[in-house]
């Protein structure tokens, strides 16, 4: 399978909250070690963040970035700055956060830690699809960069991406990242992360053979208002979004259904090798769990 080539897009809008999407990830790779001091700090601070309270942990966390400076212990300053950006994040602070991120990266590129770099990239993808989403596809397209090495956390990145693309209303793209994501998990032997990406996959065809994605969508009244668009350009929109027909009538014989239900077969076979309960692979619709119905197998 060709690799994705993934160029630096706009699509969609800035920070707004989704009512339905496939679930992204964070990753946690393991790699190079801060110092004890620093470490001992840092898991204070998460403990603090599991408690519900983020700024105090922030507070550690920069705390304990200046003392892992003072250290020489670049690792442990790094890491206490990424975590920091995490915690920043959980007060929607979003410029704050992204100042911490951005602080992180050239220490890890200091010490090539390119697993580091990698998690840092997707953390920045999950922080620009809550507060810059224009710029959601370029940080998930760099996590898969720094991560072609590890197909388990590649095929994390790769996922998000579709997530984001699928979200903005661009389904070639979608196809694309989670056939990537797809092929990864399998090579990384994680039927759990495949049965996942293989459950997005039956979503989206299904969508596509219903015709969900020719006409506007929500996000095409998101571009009109992000480009300054006239209060008529804004009725027009509106009008036409609530002219949009419901999901049209699947043809039985439609390619796109048959390509649902093989993508839908294998979730279940991966979610059975998982140990999970196949029917997790419905849960993972949201609000298009009624589309079971027309993914599962017939019974004579």
């Amino acid at each position: 399978m060709p690799r994705l080539l993934v160029v630096l897009v706009l699509v969609g809008a800035g920070c707004r909250d989704k009512v339905v999407s496939p679930p992204v990830d964070a990753g946690v790779p393991e790699v190079r070690r801060p110092g004890a001091a620093a470490q001992r700090a840092i898991d204070e601070a998460l403990a603090l963040r599991a408690r519900g309270d983020s700024s105090a942990a922030t507070e550690r966390l920069v705390a304990a970035a200046r003392q892992a400076r003072a250290d020489g212990d670049v690792t442990g300053e790094a890491v206490a700055l990424h975590r920091a950006g995490d915690t920043t994040l959980d007060e929607d602070r979003c410029q704050d956060a992204k100042a911490r991120y951005l602080e992180a990266q050239p220490l890890y590129l200091s010490t090539d830690d390119r697993a580091r770099l990698g998690l840092l990239a997707n953390d920045l993808g999950l922080w620009a699809k809550r507060c810059d989403f224009d710029s959601a596809v370029g940080w998930f397209s760099l996590a898969m960069n720094y991560r072609r090495d590890d197909p388990k956390a590649f095929a994390l990145s790769a996922n998000n991406l579709g997530v984001v693309f699928w979200e903005s209303r661009h389904p070639d793209e979608a196809n694309l990242a989670w056939l990537e994501a797809l092929a990864a998990a399998e090579r990384a032997g994680e039927p759990g992360q495949a049965r996942k990406v293989l459950a997005n996959l039956a979503l989206l065809w299904v969508l596509i053979a219903e015709g969900a994605y020719e006409g506007p969508g929500p996000d095409d009244l998101f571009e009109v208002l992000r480009d300054g668009g006239t209060e008529a350009d804004v009725s027009a929109m509106l009008e036409r979004l609530h002219d949009q027909p419901g999901p049209r009538p699947i043809d039985p014989a439609s390619p796109a259904l048959a390509k649902a239900r093989g993508f839908f077969r294998r979730a279940i076979d991966a979610a059975t090798r998982a140990g999970e309960d196949p029917i997790d692979v419905c849960g993972a619709f949201g609000i298009y769990d009624d589309r079971c119905e027309v993914l599962m197998p017939k019974t004579p």
